[in-house]
């Protein structure tokens, strides 16, 4: 095959979150729907004579070769079941804000899982891949196959479902980020029933686009407004700039707004641009 090979590692925005209730294992149990949107990082692979090799031009803080890098820690898991293969460079490049609730961190993951297979020919694919996606986290087995799909669990457990129609997307990140972990523990979160998914599902097949904006629920957005009041003013500015819809994405703190068109969501864009402020204009894809 050709290489080097490329491949694109989606962010995803949560339409609905629903946190059931606390687990015995320490964790919560989720209802959750994931989206994967155009927002997207680049990871090449290229073939080393030996080792394993990874570079991140221009690297944010908390990106680099550590044992924390996601990157690094699917490629050590994937090659200490194929031992007898080569060397391989893994190049990231950085596009999805780091710890905003958009899965950066966890599509990289996935894709290196997916590259890996793909540059050395074991032909695994995304189910032959889901036990070393779920050894590196939650989101990432749902990143094996991206697009429209169920979580339950600890968000690990994936149904895919029937593509969301084409949604046009603003997304605010503010300067500072949220630990997941503070966001859990915050004891701010709303606890619900899967109410609210069910509904969000029934709506998507009937309805139209201003219905499902309606229909957007995270029971982390109490938790994450409390720890960071500047996301609950981005969400009031979304709305008031006509976003049908705005929301934090998964523990945020990231907010994303539902906009008319593209022309609406770069109009929007403009207005919220502001230092320190990462602001992006993207959509929903299959």
């Amino acid at each position: 095959m050709p290489l080097p090979l490329t491949r694109k590692a989606p962010a995803k925005i949560n339409p609905v979150l629903e946190v059931l209730g606390k687990r015995p294992d320490g964790y919560h149990e989720l209802s959750l729907l994931f989206q994967t949107i155009d927002l997207h990082d680049l990871l090449t692979f290229e073939p080393l004579a030996e080792g394993l090799r990874f570079e991140c031009p221009g690297a944010p803080e908390g990106i680099g070769p550590d044992g924390s890098n996601l990157v690094l820690k699917a490629a050590e898991i994937f090659l200490g079941k194929y031992p007898q293969k080569k060397g391989v460079l893994i190049r990231l490049t950085k596009n999805i804000p780091v710890a905003a609730g958009l899965g950066g961190g966890s599509s990289d993951a996935a894709s290196t899982l997916l590259g890996l297979d793909q540059m050395f020919e074991t032909g695994l694919g995304p189910e032959g891949l889901r036990e070393m996606a779920e050894r590196l986290g939650s989101d990432v087995p749902f990143f094996l196959r991206g697009g429209t799909a169920l979580g339950t669990g600890r968000g690990e457990k994936i149904t895919p479902l029937p593509s969301m129609p084409g949604i046009d997307l603003v997304l605010v990140k503010p300067e500072q980020g949220l630990p997941t972990p503070a966001v859990y523990g915050s004891g701010k979160a709303r606890f619900t029933g899967g109410e609210c998914t069910r509904q969000f599902l029934e709506l998507s097949r009937e309805k139209g686009l201003s219905y499902l904006a309606g229909s957007l629920f995270n029971g982390l957005e109490p938790a994450t407004f409390a720890l960071l009041p500047e996301t609950w003013n981005i969400k009031r500015w979304l709305l008031e700039m006509g976003a049908l819809g705005a929301l934090v994405c998964g523990s945020g703190p990231t907010v994303f707004g539902i906009a008319r068109s593209p022309d609406h969501a770069r109009s929007i864009a403009e207005k919220l641009r502001l230092p320190g402020r990462r602001v992006f204009v993207t959509r929903t894809i299959a």
